[in-house]
């Protein structure tokens, strides 16, 4: 039996995967060219839908599309009729190996779009679906969850947001994620001082407290969230009204910023990975 046809397709493959690469390196470098070349990004982009590529591949290109369109115009009609492709195109892929960040900052980003546009219905149903569909990957799961509780506390659905970021201290404790969980647990705090809950705030003050000084390693990843903890500690301590109390939550919050406006203090991507 003759090998020829399997060897033919093989090179057409390779000669197409030349293509998809090539228009995407273009379109790469018309985005970062100064000043950026947003037209002809965008043309490179468009072309690569000619070739009919896979799926997987389309999908990529229509939240790149999304994603500039949202950036660099005013275009939202247009942004979101490629994220709404790429979703739908994402759906048809959910068992698909290493394709989660495509498919949830899809949702993330739609989901933003919809808020813009006051859909915000709209933006909560896609992140709950979003949700639901990313809980074997501990980080898209808890950025969505805080994501959509962010929603419900725009919207004084206090309660609502409440219980998504205590799904979101559970899911990070059961990952191990510690910082997460510490993020989660004084957003919660934050939520549950404006609902007045003085008790409920206190124990979750606690909580974190104790896991930001014995368990957070990392020192730079520490310090903010000693930040973000003071700060609330501060708010709570003057919502009694035990403004003797507040000063030494005060001065290591001032010792504290000073820390990190410092000029040694690394750039944030230096430790967040």
């Amino acid at each position: 039996m003759s090998l020829q046809p399997a060897s033919t397709s093989q090179t057409a493959t390779t000669s197409q995967d030349a293509c998809y690469i090539s228009l995407l390196g273009l379109a790469e470098y018309f985005r970062t060219s100064q000043p950026p070349n947003i037209k002809r990004c965008i043309q490179c982009l468009q072309a690569l839908f000619t070739f009919n590529p896979p799926s997987k591949v389309e999908a990529r290109t229509h939240l790149q599309m999304g994603q500039i369109l949202m950036t660099y115009t005013h275009n939202i009609d247009k942004a979101r009729e490629h994220l709404e492709k790429a979703w739908k195109l994402s759906e048809s892929l959910l068992n698909f190996l290493n394709f989660d960040d495509v498919k949830f900052d899809t949702a993330s980003m739609l989901a933003e779009l919809y808020k813009q546009i006051d859909q915000v219905p709209l933006a909560k149903a896609m992140l709950r679906k979003a949700i639901e569909l990313s809980q074997n990957n501990v980080y898209w799961h808890c950025k969505l969850l805080l994501q959509l509780s962010q929603l419900h506390a725009n919207d004084k659905e206090y309660t609502l947001a409440s219980e998504l970021l205590a799904v979101g201290a559970e899911s990070a404790d059961e990952s191990s994620a510690t910082y997460l969980k510490v993020l989660f647990l004084l957003s919660q705090a934050m939520i549950l001082m404006i609902e007045r809950k003085t008790n409920d705030v206190l124990a979750l003050l606690n909580s974190a407290g104790a896991i930001i000084d014995n368990s957070i390693a990392n020192p730079h990843q520490k310090e903010y969230l000693k930040v973000f903890f003071l700060v609330l500690q501060v708010c709570y301590y003057l919502a009694l009204g035990q403004v003797k109390t507040v000063k030494p939550s005060l001065e290591q919050l001032q010792m504290s910023i000073q820390t990190i406006m410092a000029p040694n203090w690394p750039a944030d991507e230096d430790f967040f990975c």
